[in-house]
């Protein structure tokens, strides 16, 4: 198992609402002991405390999020295919152009880092032949599991949109490890997923990649 950590810039604070019937069913979830909550929600609650949900609540999982926050951090963990992760990655390797994000001045190969429609990974290459495929969405697009097309990921991850930029050919280390390297690494020996982890405030990001 491989890990880097690294760190960013986080979004603000998020924003939600679910129907009645659906904070009533949550509200019951949360109120039960950890070994009786289904499986799901103890993978999201990954550590936090759960603090009293007010009655006038719309989001009682926003304010689990919103109340573990509020003490100063908040953590996300995210898994993508491994092959699929570096297929983008080869992409933006091969291209001979790059776009660029917000704040940047050096087009070099990069994995973004999105949240809009679900989350997901894509390289930010530029060739020839990049065009939207048969739904619409563009190619070297890989999302989180269970944060596809059509899913909110608002709940863990913070209420506005966002890129983040994954440098693939900076040192990760004093070894001169890439994101790259370390994806190509991962992929030779067998690894099939690649997991980012997210720890963030209002201020700052820390992520950590590790393959498995």
């Amino acid at each position: 198992m491989t890990k880097h950590t690294h760190h960013h810039t986080t979004p603000p604070a998020p924003d939600s609402t679910e129907p009645d019937t659906a904070c009533e069913e949550t509200r019951r979830l949360l109120a039960m002991p950890a070994e009786q909550r289904p499986a799901w929600l103890n993978q999201f609650l990954h550590g936090m405390t759960i603090p009293p949900i007010p009655a006038t609540s719309t989001n009682p999982l926003l304010e689990v999020v919103m109340a573990n926050t509020a003490h100063g951090e908040k953590h996300a963990r995210l898994n993508f295919p491994l092959d699929r992760v570096l297929a983008a990655a080869e992409h933006a390797a091969a291209a001979p152009a790059h776009k660029l994000g917000y704040g940047e001045t050096e087009a070099t190969p990069r994995l973004w880092w999105v949240k809009d429609d679900g989350t997901y990974l894509m390289s930010n290459g530029q060739t020839p032949t990049d065009t939207p495929n048969t739904s619409g969405t563009h190619r070297h697009v890989v999302h989180a599991d269970g944060w596809g097309p059509g899913t909110d990921a608002r709940s863990i991850l913070g209420g506005d949109d966002f890129r983040e930029s994954l440098d693939l050919t900076r040192p990760l280390d004093a070894d001169g490890l890439t994101l790259l390297g370390m994806l190509r690494d991962a992929a030779a020996h067998g690894a099939t997923r690649f997991r980012l982890d997210a720890v963030f405030d209002d201020h700052h990001m820390n992520l950590t990649y590790t393959t498995e």
